[in-house]
């Protein structure tokens, strides 16, 4: 099970997962190890709660469509590859077809293709 290291937020919930060694510039209440699922996991899901109305429907951020836990998908707005980090501010709830379904998707279009015949 791989290891990080994690901001806390005020309720004690992982709010940031860190990439390099800046948690050293925080205090030491602030800071956690946990397992990589577990940190993403809560992280998600603070991300998907800012969306939720109050039927208790999540909704993407960038077209509104309900999505629901399995469904949705969260998304870095600063990606990893660029210095982006995994975090509640960093990230944001997305439907398939706004995160990676479609040529106008924030990603483009990711969906497996079968090879063209010439």
């Amino acid at each position: 099970m791989k290891m990080v290291r994690v901001q806390l937020g005020e309720d004690g919930k992982p709010v940031r997962i860190f990439r390099d060694k800046s948690w050293r510039l925080l205090p030491e209440d602030e800071v956690a190890w946990m397992s990589k699922k577990e940190a993403v996991e809560e992280i998600r899901r603070q991300v998907f709660e800012k969306t939720k109305d109050a039927m208790g429907w999540y909704h993407c951020a960038d077209c509104g469509s309900r999505v629901n836990w399995v469904f949705g998908e969260m998304h870095e707005i600063v990606p990893k590859g660029k210095g982006g980090e995994v975090s509640v501010d960093n990230s944001v709830c997305l439907c398939h077809n706004c995160h990676t379904g479609s040529k106008n998707s924030r990603h483009g279009d990711r969906r497996w293709q079968t090879s063209k015949l010439t």
